[in-house]
């Protein structure tokens, strides 16, 4: 078995391309969802005969869209990912969902019955705001991250954050309910990548041994290149000698 070693932009490379196929085997999904991060897909048209249905009171719709049309689920669960933000219509066919899923269905529903309302989005939610909203300890302009006005985004740091919440909100989130095989296959890939290079010059150890150009149990040693005899330069000779004549 021949393994070479490999650069340290190699490994960082292989260790980043791993991660990514563990936890986005399909990276169009995550493409997908930066694009609907960006321009959140809001559909109307998707959530008509929903909205007939449906008093005028954006409270009692909000309440509508959290308890039965999309009960809370994890993004692991409901699209094999960590993250996905997804259009109206997946949403819909998902029928549960997470603060993305959630928000963009209340948004359709609120548009179609003609209610003004815009995206907020903290470090760890996003929610939509109309007319009346109450503020919550999750959804207040103190929280805020970034708005989607206008068909527009704005960005700014939020006045109230800490530091150790989000930590146990995005472990919660992100980590907790992800597959543990996809866990376990996620570090056994990160752990071979990182002996990668042990593990290529231990093997050349042994070939060298079994050559017999190296006593065995003994690692070869790094070529220095300072102070070290030329492989062309005589047995007896300086590095000082000079190697052809001088300029008078």
């Amino acid at each position: 078995m021949k393994t070479t070693m490999l650069p340290r932009r190699a490994l960082i490379f292989l260790a980043f391309a791993w991660v990514l196929v563990m936890l986005y085997p399909d990276p169009t999904t995550l493409v997908r969802s930066v694009r609907n991060t960006m321009h959140p897909v809001i559909q109307p048209q998707a959530v008509a005969a929903l909205a007939r249905r449906l008093p005028n009171d954006p409270k009692a719709i909000e309440a509508y869209v959290l308890d039965k049309q999309v009960p809370y689920a994890y993004d692991w669960t409901t699209a094999g990912v960590p993250w996905y933000f997804p259009t109206t219509a997946e949403a819909l066919r998902m029928h549960a969902g997470d603060c993305e899923s959630r928000a963009v269905v209340l948004a359709s529903i609120l548009t179609a019955k003609g209610i003004p309302n815009h995206l907020s989005m903290s470090l760890d939610h996003i929610w939509v705001d109309y007319p009346g909203k109450q503020s919550n300890a999750l959804e207040n302009p103190g929280v805020e991250l970034a708005g989607r006005r206008n068909g527009h985004w704005f960005f700014r740091w939020p006045a109230v954050v800490s530091l150790r919440q989000e930590w146990a909100d995005q472990v919660a989130m992100y980590w907790t309910p992800a597959p543990l095989i996809r866990v376990v296959l996620l570090f056994a890939g990160l752990a071979l990548i990182a002996l990668w290079n042990a593990l290529a010059r231990l093997l050349g150890a042994g070939r060298l041994a079994a050559d017999g150009l190296l006593p065995a149990g003994r690692p070869p040693r790094r070529r220095r290149f300072f102070g070290r005899r030329s492989p062309t330069q005589a047995p007896g000779a300086h590095s000082g000698a000079l190697a052809g004549p001088q300029r008078a």
